[in-house]
């Protein structure tokens, strides 16, 4: 058993990957292993760690069959891993050299299941300067906690990391907690460390940087949202819940624990849905809808609901109108899993809102009912012009 084993999936970074394995094979602890895992790259990639192994008999490459993911190349990693910790670094990234002597040093002496630390960005080109400069996650030194106060401590710092190479952890336990990732999503990362965090029984932080993290084009960091980014967002959103038997004693012993975890689903649910609406038109075109569909299990599951609001007797409508009183009907008629057709409008200016498609009113069903999401100035105009169909039903609702 060596201390470390370093897991590198890789696909398409020619251009990295030789910065990445140099950060590692510079490391003052050189008991570990390298284990990389390409996903069927198009580049030089595996010809790359090839030339390294051939050098350095502590590296061992695995090729995926077919493109799986990042996900399962860190899964599959894990497999073949025989290090007392693990350490998941990706492959256009690198770390600094004295990390895993460090972090093992503490790990080990302190008998601990994970490590949190800190991250420092570079930007590859001037154009990303700005990304660079985000302020990172920060930390205090922690004494060792557990499970829950880990995660309190998160959450009432702001300090939860979403990144996995900012954490070092216990190989057994994650294998004796079947801790992996969920595989064929994107932004993996938010539900498999709030897990991590969860299950552990010993736990520190550490007030300085050991990963330096590249911000890059094409990276998922800097590339367009799509609908697979906010699908893998409410993923590991459904992830909270799917813990919450394991946390209830956590939320019923300590009612600051309790308050700090409904924030931290809602914070993570207010992330994915900002980015769903800043590129609801994309999304819309590419998800067919499944998005929707999802978005709306995901508002009924934390019950954003206005308590005012009585069960509604129909299973489908439409909405009025692209402003304030719109985006709550949205929140609480879907939480109510009511599916939403459309949003009317009587002038169009764009072709969503929110993920919706916007329609005039001679472009819907009149046999679908209308709730008129809008304020009373202008009530009177929409119903006015939604009353020259007879068969339309229109709906007032206090949202």
């Amino acid at each position: 058993m060596v201390k470390v084993s370093v897991l590198i999936p890789a696909y398409n970074v020619e251009l990295y990957i030789r910065e990445c394995l140099d950060s590692v094979l510079s490391q003052t602890l050189q008991d570990f292993e390298i284990i990389c895992v390409d996903d069927c790259s198009e580049d030089k990639t595996p010809d790359l760690i090839r030339e390294y192994m051939n050098r350095d008999n502590r590296i061992k490459l695995f090729i995926h069959d077919k493109n799986k993911g990042q996900a399962s190349g860190r899964n599959d990693a894990l497999q073949h891993a025989s290090g007392e910790y693990v350490y998941m670094l990706d492959a256009d990234d690198k770390i600094v050299p004295e990390a895993l002597e460090e972090l093992y040093r503490i790990c080990s002496r302190d008998k601990l299941d994970i490590i949190g630390f800190e991250t420092e960005n570079f930007a590859e080109e001037e154009r990303f300067s700005s990304n660079a400069k985000i302020k990172t996650i920060e930390y205090q030194d922690t004494e060792i906690l557990d499970g829950r106060e880990a995660l309190s401590y998160c959450m009432e710092t702001e300090s939860f990391s979403l990144s996995t190479p900012t954490f070092m952890m216990r190989r057994e336990y994650l294998n004796e907690k079947n801790i992996r990732f969920v595989e064929g999503i994107m932004h993996e990362d938010v539900g498999y460390i709030l897990e991590l965090i969860t299950r552990a029984e010993r736990v520190r932080f550490l007030h300085k940087v050991y990963f330096l993290r590249r911000i890059r084009a094409n990276s998922t960091m800097t590339k367009g949202f799509t609908d697979k980014n906010i699908e893998g967002y409410i993923r590991s959103f459904y992830k909270s819940f799917e813990l919450e038997p394991e946390l209830k004693q956590y939320l019923e012993a300590d009612t600051n624990f309790e308050k700090a975890f409904r924030k931290w689903q809602k914070d993570i649910f207010a992330r994915l849905n900002q980015l769903y609406s800043d590129s609801a038109e994309t999304i819309s075109v590419m998800s067919g809808g499944h998005v929707d569909e999802e978005i709306r299990r995901a508002f009924k599951m934390i019950k954003l609901v206005n308590p005012r609001l009585q069960p509604l007797q129909f299973s489908e409508c439409y909405l009025c109108g692209t402003g304030a009183y719109t985006e709550r009907a949205i929140r609480e008629i879907g939480a109510q899993d009511i599916i939403i057709r459309g949003i009317i409008v009587l002038e169009k200016k764009g072709k969503s809102f929110c993920g919706f498609p916007v329609l005039l009113p001679e472009e819907t069903d009149p046999g679908i009912p209308v709730v008129l999401s809008i304020s009373k100035y202008t009530k009177a105009e929409y119903k006015s012009e939604l009353e020259k169909n007879e068969n339309r039903k229109l709906i007032e609702l206090e949202v």
